[in-house]
């Protein structure tokens, strides 16, 4: 188990019990004065802290410093607020005054050990806010759902510091990462009014360079240069350029998984008549699921976190993790050193044969996102994690078609719940296949679904990014 994963293990308990305490404040406001609320959650944070990024930029360790506050709340406080049982208010009361003794003790020793490192000041401001980060789930055309989380969360006024995607939420995270201000009536505006089909779903060639095979070329180049051309005035931008941190997930399937390119040349030569499409569909499924039963021949890539990938294209990233095994082939025809270069070290390093979507291996990629953040990624460890998930085993209707991969997916995105702060599934996203949408008013219908289905959860969005009162307001020495 690595460092992270052990910190993890020690700090879940009290992550889990802090969503409690959330909805404990939403549901009723009133079972605890507000000076103990922000005693309760300050202590929180302080008892997961491990790592404090200094202003010089250097980390300190601080789990020794916290470890018997943390085993104590994990012993005292954690049984207080069960899941599913009613909480018990009394004994939280009860308990502020010596949690407060506790927090002050813990607090003043650590200031006192590294004075030379960090002050008060410092400290108080990594604890009492929380920066937001985003999972974004993949799902071809339901994960427009997205804009409708951007749109809702820049209108309560939340930028994300870090955003992870995998599949379509790679592309969609990229529309949110070029730009710190969000407007959402620019972005939606900047998707194409007319789409050539036929340009960006070109048949398959029968040549693979770095990208697994399918029945259609993905040309997503042709489609990226047009919007970022709407929205930046300029060509698309690399990972470093970013002003904010974007991670994007792909599946690398190593050496000595075999396929046939043949077939499926054959199989983009077809034209679009329902025979030739339930072929396609089928090779999609075969290849889904002979990836999933060879699982020690699949390896997670996470570009712009990956060792030499921080001034990679992004659009090349997106590409590879929107790359439906079977069905699209995204692939890189030309020889410019900064981004072969890079990708043919992963591949080296990786020992891998083809890269293809990221939804195969992570679709909802929470951990990565929580391990981004431990290792200083963005200089905060105090953060809240959302992870969005569109792509379900509970649509109903035209979706049905989709269900066996979305539970060959599934258990990945379970394993991935419990690193993320709030996890929502969509119940009711787009079709997969809406891929594309040339109408405003399609889009526009999108993402008010979405933030529909978002609104009984803001809240608790509210109260979870909330800022703290100074420290010595409410506890401390006065």
């Amino acid at each position: 188990m690595s460092r992270y994963g052990r910190h993890f293990v020690r700090t879940r308990e009290l992550k889990e019990f802090e969503r409690r305490f959330i909805e404990l404040l939403v549901d009723d406001s009133a079972s605890l004065h507000p000076r103990h609320q922000a005693l309760f959650r300050y202590a929180l944070s302080l008892a997961q802290m491990k790592e404090f990024r200094t202003a010089e930029g250097t980390d300190v360790d601080l789990a020794d410093d916290v470890d018997g506050l943390r085993r104590w709340m994990i012993e005292s406080i954690v049984p207080m607020l069960p899941p599913d049982k009613k909480a018990q208010i009394d004994s939280l009361r009860e308990i502020a005054p010596v949690l407060a003794l506790r927090v002050e003790k813990t607090r003043s020793q650590m200031l006192e050990r590294h004075v030379n490192d960090f002050g008060s000041e410092a400290l108080d401001d990594e604890l009492r806010k929380k920066r937001l980060v985003l999972v974004l789930g993949g799902g071809g055309g339901s994960g427009l759902v997205h804009l409708g989380t951007f749109a809702l969360l820049k209108e309560l006024g939340f930028t994300p510091e870090l955003i992870v995607g995998s599949s379509m939420g790679s592309i969609m995270g990229l529309m949110r990462a070029i730009d710190r201000s969000y407007d959402p009536i620019s972005v939606a505006m900047a998707f194409p009014k007319s789409v050539d089909y036929n340009a960006i779903f070109r048949p398959f060639s029968g040549f693979s360079r770095f990208g697994f095979p399918g029945a259609f070329h993905l040309n997503i180049m042709r489609l990226a240069r047009e919007v970022f051309e709407e929205l930046l005035g300029h060509s698309m931008p690399r990972f470093s350029d970013l002003p904010i941190r974007l991670e994007i997930v792909a599946t690398g399937v190593r050496k000595g998984f075999r396929f046939d390119d043949r077939e499926y040349e054959q199989a983009g030569d077809e034209s679009l008549t329902p025979l030739a499409l339930r072929r396609k569909l089928k090779l999609f499924f075969g290849a889904v699921r002979q990836l999933s039963k060879n699982p020690r021949l699949l390896t997670q890539v996470v570009f712009g976190a990956e060792e030499g990938t921080e001034q990679f294209p992004v659009i090349e990233a997106a590409g590879f993790s929107c790359a439906v095994p079977g069905l699209l082939n995204y692939d890189i025809f030309h020889d410019d050193p900064e981004t072969i270069g890079p990708l043919e070290q992963v591949f080296e390093r990786r020992q891998l044969l083809r890269l293809c979507d990221g939804g195969v291996i992570n679709n909802v990629p929470s951990k990565v996102a929580w391990e981004s953040v431990q290792r200083g990624s963005i200089g905060t460890r105090n953060t809240h994690i959302m992870s969005f998930d569109a792509f379900a085993p509970l649509s109903k209707g035209s979706n049905l078609i989709w269900i066996p991969i979305q539970q060959i997916a599934r258990p990945a995105v379970v394993a991935n719940m419990p690193y993320s702060s709030y996890h929502k599934t969509f119940r009711n996203p787009p079709s997969p296949l809406q891929i594309l949408v040339n109408s405003y008013s399609k889009l526009k219908q999108i993402i008010k679904n979405a933030r529909e289905e978002l609104e009984p959860d803001v809240p608790y969005i509210r109260e979870s990014l909330k800022e703290l009162p100074p420290y010595g307001v409410w506890g401390g020495k006065k």
